[in-house]
């Protein structure tokens, strides 16, 4: 089957480099095992910001990675990441199996990649599910079938369980406000907030947004002071600027959002 070409709604030369040579290596590296290459995240929704966004990708496998390929496959995203592209160090990935890409079920273990980490073995959390969601009906095959033919329907009940389980960690982690990870950019904190807002998006209607979609019905449905925090959020997604000021109002409305979920 000939690599297919997606049709990226941001064209930069770089952008297009990496993700070009992502088919191609990944194609060369699993060959026979390799089912499937999917665009997901913030390109395939249409929020991708290019100073700050990853390059979310999901390869689908005829059989588990096994020990050789999983090797194979460190040495290719280590040299990737070395080029000299603003993008080759921006890119997450998982491996996911054709019988385990079907359905979610926690426990489970794949090769995945954070943005600027190693391709390490990791266990999906309940994201993934969601994940599965946005790869069948918004992902963009750059390889491979419809992913629709990949993965099983996910019902509105599982995706509203599946953002209370994550919404619990959320609130477990607000637990902790001296914890430094929370000192975050104001980029970051708008990341936050988005993600605050696509959880609450959910819940109300039973599908998943995107982060500019759930931020518009968050600022017009939600009641003050987080309609004006979500609206003037979206002025913070490219700062580098801290602001511990605005880091205790994003924690205040992390424990607001996990209350609505309990009293929901």
């Amino acid at each position: 089957m000939p690599l297919a070409h997606a049709i990226l709604k941001h064209e930069t030369a770089d952008l297009n480099e990496i993700v070009e040579r992502y088919i191609a290596e990944i194609h060369a590296t699993l060959q026979d095992n390799l089912l499937g290459i999917y665009l997901r995240g913030s390109l395939a929704s249409g929020d991708f910001i290019p100073a700050s966004s990853d390059i979310d990708l999901l390869a689908a496998t005829v059989k588990r990675v096994g020990p050789v390929e999983f090797t194979d496959l460190l040495e290719m995203h280590a040299r990737i990441a070395a080029l000299p592209n603003a993008y080759a160090n921006r890119v997450e990935i998982a491996y996911i199996e054709r019988e385990a890409l079907k359905q979610y079920k926690p426990g489970q273990t794949f090769p995945t990649l954070g943005q600027g980490e190693e391709l390490t073995w990791s266990e999906h959390p309940a994201n993934w599910l969601l994940e599965r969601w946005m790869v069948r009906e918004q992902g963009i095959p750059l390889y491979g079938p419809d992913p629709r033919t990949l993965i099983d329907p996910i019902s509105t009940a599982e995706i509203r369980q599946a953002i209370r389980s994550l919404l619990g960690y959320w609130e477990t982690w607000a637990q902790e406000p001296d914890d430094p990870d929370w000192l975050l950019v104001k980029g970051h904190q708008a990341y936050v907030i988005e993600t605050m807002c696509r959880a609450l998006y959910a819940l109300e209607n039973g599908e998943l947004a995107g982060k500019a979609q759930a931020a518009a019905w968050a600022s017009a449905a939600l009641p003050e002071p987080w309609r004006t925090l979500v609206a003037a959020s979206q002025t913070w997604r490219t700062s580098k600027q801290i602001d511990e000021d605005n880091a205790k109002v994003m924690l205040a409305f992390v424990h607001w959002t996990a209350e609505q979920t309990i009293a929901g």
